[in-house]
């Protein structure tokens, strides 16, 4: 029954108060302007209240509209809940399940995994975007993704988001990337402090790059940071060519170009980071989520060398989850 209720007026509303005008809504929900204008107006036929107010410039909210916007999105939560829910009651195996996944999970151990749940249930769309947490975690606190595949840096990260839920699937422990030619290649194992007179290839402004400052801050010194990308692969290949040193997950370490990058792993440093599914608090897992959770466990222990396999909690909370995220979800 709950899969006949139309909540597309509320979700055009919803899309015009987020994007700011009907066209960018339109272009958001995949629908025509037209087809967006007459969801807004039918919707203020049925309230009694005019909720936009136009210009030729910009859509603006009226209080009526603030109103509703505050019971909008949550309606639209409860509703997805409730779908789900009652799947789960009823063991159904067909339906949709959005995953977020951070980039490296997403071009290693994921497509497995979704192809092993696709061979179990066959009849559910999965939906998969490869976003980091900064983006993924809104995502699932939102209701537009059920589960998202995250990661934090115990190092930098802040505290517990209660809206979520975060099943820790492993630990990956950092390691150290230079040329193959370089003398550092003939070390088993590499400290921070031995780097600090090389120069670096670094991730761009994000937790991966805090939590590299904050180890090497604790180490005695600041990298010397001569190119910046969060491409893992284009990092790896910048080392092959001498450009200078990285610090990587293991998780990685299938895409170092051959003969000419050595990873080795890094000694006496607190860097790591730990891999986790995201799902919100409040959520009612339906079968299709559980088996992907379990799988993405699985795979998390099935991979060798990057991932230290971690043993899950359900009720742990993935710190990284609330890190500068809580003012982009309230």
């Amino acid at each position: 029954m709950l899969a006949t209720i139309d909540t597309a007026r509320f979700r055009a509303f919803l899309a015009v108060a987020e994007c700011g005008s009907f066209t960018a809504a339109a272009v958001a929900l995949n629908i025509t302007q037209p087809a967006v204008s007459q969801h807004v107006a039918k919707l203020e036929r049925e309230v009694g209240a005019t909720l936009l107010e136009r210009s030729a410039r910009r859509v603006a909210l009226t209080p009526a509209g603030e109103v509703l916007l505050r019971h909008a999105r949550r309606l639209l939560t409860g509703l997805d809940d409730a779908r789900r829910e009652l799947a789960a009651v009823a063991r159904s195996d067909a339906g949709g399940l959005r995953v977020a996944v951070f980039p490296s999970a997403a071009a290693t151990f994921v497509p497995a995994v979704i192809a092993r749940l696709l061979a179990a249930f066959p009849k559910v769309n999965v939906a998969m975007s490869e976003l980091d947490p900064p983006a993924a975690v809104p995502r699932v606190l939102g209701g537009d993704a059920e589960l998202a595949v995250v990661y934090s840096y115990p190092l930098v990260s802040g505290p517990p988001d209660p809206r979520l839920v975060c099943e820790q699937i492993g630990v990956d422990r950092m390691a150290v990337a230079v040329p193959a030619d370089s003398v550092l290649a003939a070390r088993p194992e590499i400290e921070l402090a031995d780097l600090a007179v090389h120069t670096w290839i670094a991730p761009g402004a994000s937790a991966c790059r805090d939590a590299l400052a904050e180890a090497c801050r604790r180490a005695g010194f600041a990298p010397d940071v001569a190119a910046e990308t969060n491409d893992y692969q284009a990092m790896l290949r910048m080392v092959g060519a001498g450009v200078g040193v990285a610090v990587v997950p293991r998780l990685v370490a299938s895409m170092a170009p051959a003969g000419s990058v050595v990873l080795r792993p890094l000694a006496r440093s607190r860097l790591e980071r730990v891999a986790s599914v995201a799902y919100r608090a409040q959520a009612a897992l339906t079968p299709a989520m559980q088996l992907m959770n379990t799988l993405l466990a699985e795979a998390a222990q099935e991979t060798a060398g990057p991932l230290t396999s971690a043993a899950r909690s359900p009720n742990l909370h993935d710190r990284q989850c609330v890190q500068r995220h809580a003012e982009q979800t309230q």
